[in-house]
């Protein structure tokens, strides 16, 4: 994976490739190479390297971190021992007698990051792949190889914390902003720039680009740094809610470190990083990443090649849609019965081209260049040279349906047609068409921009080339991407629904608006429940309920609050009235008039640890039944639908790890509790009994 050799210039050029896998990942042996090459080059006299550049030999990928499997261990002792000796082979690339650069193009993460921050210099390139970052809290741990003591002696306290305690990425123009990269370049050119670049460091020409920082970022990461550590961990505690340690560790390790010498940091960091690899936060984490990988459904055949997609509607979702596809590469064509509606999507998606050039990932030519792929029309014209279609109108079988009937008579039968529905069955949506098999379900979340997740949903008709070609575009448009089975509500909907359901039946039991989905945060939701139904729009929600009250039948005793809303003129955010008042667009507070149209107008406290227990109770029950009934083939599916597609906390794993971590036993018995207290909506799923007798559980690696 590691080799080298010494240019006429006697620069050694150092090439990182895993000949085995499409991307660079670390392993030990990886470490281990890198120090064998690093000393040999040290030892070299005569004559000894002018200086070093180290590069990948992959076309977009610099090094994409560690192997998480192969670092995974028994004890804290181990894991900080493991960190030490990470740190000691990128540290040799710093104590070389002779400059070094890291030229970077595409991904640079984790542990490529912390070894190009031992470089003297970085160079990175233009590149729509290249991204720096430290993604570690995303798992639950701190940088392990230095990257929390060199990245704020590098870019600043500031800077160094927005990365650390985010794990986002960082693109070419920010990195050098900040100082994190000296320059920028071509890709093509990328090798003759640095060996430019080191050349000149050897003769005293160059030095590491200073960050551009204003006079109050220099105070506060000079005098004032401690207002700067207290504002961080307000803001982690804030979000957070305790449930996370890995932020505040990370906080702690950097203020600490750069209190005393940078060998100390790294001894802080080290200890740190062995503790922290230790708890139950990481496992969790952990198993969220390999279960995002695990759920990745294998595609059937070859999926047919897709250069533009085609949308039906101009609302939210389909502007939504038409953003992420223009911004993967996509020709556009946009669809909706008036021009007003189309001019809206198309000011939505300026907007978030316009983010991406003040925020330095994109360059306002590029922007501009990518708007020109974009057009909309008031009819089908165009629509032939789709090989994707997406419907993202109105729930309602008729109106879909018809759609379909109106787009087969113009495109060609190759064509595929999916439709953006959350919870009417894809089998009915296409019992009228001539080639249903042509019909797929491609459910995306709002706002589609931010939401990673894709509900990919075959009928019992759609064909394999069908299948292939969604699950293709969906990745391609940068979404997890789950599939599952036909059927009313699929997966999504289906553990969504009882969760708002109980959140019904809390606000009926006394509890407030206000801390009903403060707990719910508390939890490790990213927003409550109300404020949730408010956003989506209670009609839409009431909709959602009509389909799936005949699957949960008499096991579920809905709630009618949302209808009494709707009577009431309440449809939430849309028309600013619902769980909230609205203020100029913006959410502001319960609005307590909402109290007449419950049953106990009086509200009444209920403990944060009964709202958690039901909560979570009726989620998991759900997603046990889902698995039950066939609807996703995996656990694996579940979890990664779960955290992506509705904010389960991705500290519990997802809904069938956090039962394995309960004991399925354990979680029944509580089950048995909640229903004798609550009702029958609490009934254990029969494969929870089955699983609980048999002492089985969904993961053997759960403890």
């Amino acid at each position: 994976m590691i080799t080298y050799e010494i240019d006429d210039q006697g620069i050694a050029v150092v090439t990182i490739d895993n000949k085995d896998e499409s991307l660079n990942i670390l392993s030990f042996e990886a470490f281990e190479q890198f120090a064998e090459v690093m000393d040999q080059l040290a030892g070299i006299e005569d004559p000894r390297p002018v200086g070093l550049v180290i590069i990948s030999g992959k076309p977009d990928c610099f090094i994409v971190g560690a192997d998480i499997k192969a670092f995974t261990f028994e004890a804290a002792e181990q894991a900080e021992a493991a960190s030490g000796a990470g740190q000691a082979v990128w540290g040799m690339i710093a104590e070389l007698p002779f400059p070094s650069v890291a030229a970077i193009n595409g991904t640079c993460m984790g542990g490529g990051l912390e070894m190009a921050l031992n470089c003297t210099s970085r160079i990175i390139t233009d590149h729509p792949k290249t991204v720096l970052s430290l993604p570690e809290v995303k798992l639950g741990l701190i940088p392990g190889t230095g990257g929390s003591q060199k990245l704020p002696r590098r870019v600043g306290v500031q800077a160094a914390l927005d990365m650390l305690l985010t794990g986002k990425n960082i693109y070419p123009y920010k990195a050098r902003k900040i100082g994190l990269a000296d320059e920028i370049v071509n890709p093509g050119v990328l090798l003759k720039a640095a060996k430019t670049r080191v050349l000149r460091l050897a003769r005293g020409e160059a030095r590491q680009a200073k960050p551009k920082r204003s006079l109050m970022m220099r105070v506060l990461d000079g005098p004032l740094k401690g207002i700067v550590y207290r504002t961080a961990r307000k803001r982690v505690l804030a979000q957070t809610k305790g449930n996370y340690p890995a932020p505040l560790a990370i906080l702690s390790a950097v203020k600490k470190g750069l209190g005393t010498s940078l060998s100390k940091g790294l001894g802080i960091e080290s200890r740190t990083w062995g503790r922290l690899s230790m708890t139950d936060e990481h496992r969790a984490l952990t198993h969220v990443f390999f279960a995002t990988r695990a759920s990745r459904q294998k595609l059937p055949v070859e999926p047919q090649p897709v250069s533009q997609v085609s949308i039906l509607g101009g609302g939210l979702m389909g502007a939504g849609i038409a953003t992420v596809a223009l911004d993967r590469g996509y020709t556009v064509r946009q669809k909706d019965l008036n021009y007003e509606a189309l001019v809206k999507s198309r000011a939505h998606i300026q907007g978030y081209f316009q983010d991406r050039v003040k925020r330095h990932i994109l360059t306002r030519r590029d922007a501009d260049l990518t708007l020109t792929h974009y057009s909309v029309t008031t009819d089908y014209t165009g629509f032939q040279r789709s090989q994707a279609i997406i419907e993202a109108v109105f729930e309602d079988l008729d109106l879909k349906q018809t759609i379909i009937a109106d787009l087969e008579q113009i495109i060609p039968p190759e064509t595929i047609i999916a439709t953006n529905t959350s919870s009417i069955p894809i089998t009915k949506i296409a019992e009228q068409a001539q080639r249903p098999e042509r019909v797929i379900g491609m459910h995306f979340f709002s706002p589609v921009e931010r939401m990673p997740l894709l509900e990919i949903t075959v009928s019992k008709h759609t064909n394999d080339q069908t299948l292939a070609t969604a699950v293709n575009l969906g990745r391609r448009l940068g979404k997890t991407v789950i599939v599952v089975k036909d059927s009313p509500g699929f997966f999504m909907n289906r553990i969504f629904t009882p969760y708002c359901n109980e959140a019904f039946k809390l606000l009926e039991d006394g509890l407030s608006i206000t801390e009903l989905d403060r707990y719910a945060q508390r939890m490790g939701f990213p927003i409550g429940p109300c404020a949730v139904m408010d956003e989506l729009g209670l009609d839409i929600c009431n909709k959602v309920g009509e389909v799936l009250l005949p699957v949960f039948g008499e096991r579920v005793e809905a709630s009618d609050i949302i209808q009494r809303m709707i009577g009431d003129n309440r449809l939430g955010h849309k028309n600013e009235r619902g769980f909230y008042t609205y203020v100029k667009g913006h959410r502001a507070e319960e609005d307590k008039s909402m109290y007449k149209l419950l049953d106990r107008p009086q509200r009444s406290a209920i403990q944060y640890e009964e709202v958690r227990e039901r909560l979570l109770a009726i989620i998991l029950n759900e997603a046990a039944h889902v698995l039950e009934d066939g609807i996703i083939d995996s656990p694996y599916v579940g979890d990664t639908g779960a955290i992506y597609g509705i904010g389960f906390p991705p500290f519990l794993g997802g809904p069938f790890w956090a039962m394995d971590r309960i004991g399925i036993a354990s979680f029944v018995e509580r089950l048995a509790r909640l229903t004798e207290k609550h009702g029958q909506r609490f009934t254990p799923a029969q494969d929870l009994v089955r699983r609980a007798e048999a002492g089985e559980r969904y993961y053997i690696d759960a403890e």
